[in-house]
């Protein structure tokens, strides 16, 4: 596994589309910074629970305001990343060299969950930072111990979009088509994202809609105590779904015909 890792490195080093990735995540956060200031100097006022980040201190939540936009970007890499290697064929090459389907598809699922943390990181700190120097570091409201909070709600926050990557990467292995699962990814990105919101609205689905990480990062406040005290349950939910995405890819991985 660690070659087949190796060359995939070599691979993305040279590879535009993880240039493209890291760059609008990296761009994202001094956009929104620009737009914030911007609305400031209208005479608008940032408010948490609307804006989400406000200061240096809510910057941590970068992954939350922008969690669409990370699930969209990310998944088009994935699609075009694994996507590729079946219509150029170049999946053959590994497998015929006695690699491991599980293995190979291992790989594909540690990659694309590297470049999805580096991304995030990204954002994050840039976000931070921007948000620092235009508004000040301040504050977390009802948050004592910060270094603790940003701590939990980072992780929790990469969990959430780290299981959402599964499942992109389990799609992209069974259509074997760049377009075909660019299709599939958002649509379920935008059905389980916003289709939530419409379940939420009824008593006796509302519970089950939390059973998608989306609806998580989609409708959770992660600087509420409300909410902050629901962190494990969301990584015990995104932990779950990498488990099952990831032994459905590979069991259906393993019995198709690699043309």
């Amino acid at each position: 596994m660690l070659n087949l890792l190796t060359a995939e490195k070599i691979k993305l080093v040279r590879s535009k589309k993880l240039w493209i990735v890291l760059g609008i995540l990296s761009i994202l956060p001094i956009l929104q910074v620009v737009n914030s200031k911007i609305s400031v100097n209208n005479g608008a006022q940032l408010n948490q629970t609307i804006d989400t980040v406000i200061n240096g201190a809510t910057g941590i939540l970068m992954m939350e305001k922008n969690g669409l936009t990370v699930l969209l970007v990310i998944s088009a890499f994935i699609c075009f990343f694994i996507g590729e290697e079946f219509q150029k064929g170049t999946i053959r090459n590994a497998l015929s060299l006695g690699r491991s389907r599980t293995y190979y598809y291992m790989t594909k699922l540690v990659v694309a969950a590297l470049l999805t943390l580096v991304g995030v990181i990204l954002m994050t700190v840039f976000g931070i930072i921007g948000f620092s120097v235009v508004f000040g570091f301040g504050e977390v409201a009802e948050i004592s111990n910060y270094l603790w909070f940003a701590i939990k709600a980072f992780i929790t926050l990469y969990f959430l979009i780290l299981s959402n990557v599964s499942i992109y990467v389990m799609i992209s292995f069974l259509t074997k088509n760049s377009a075909v699962s660019l299709i599939w990814s958002f649509l379920y990105t935008i059905a389980t994202g916003f289709g939530a919101g419409i379940f939420q609205q009824t008593e006796h689905f509302k519970q089950l809609t939390f059973w998608f990480s989306e609806s998580f990062l989609f409708y959770s406040d992660f600087a509420k105590p409300a909410d902050i005290v629901k962190y494990p349950e969301m990584i015990v939910v995104s932990i779950i779904t990498i488990v099952i995405t990831s032994i459905i890819g590979i069991l259906l991985f393993k019995r198709a015909d690699i043309k």
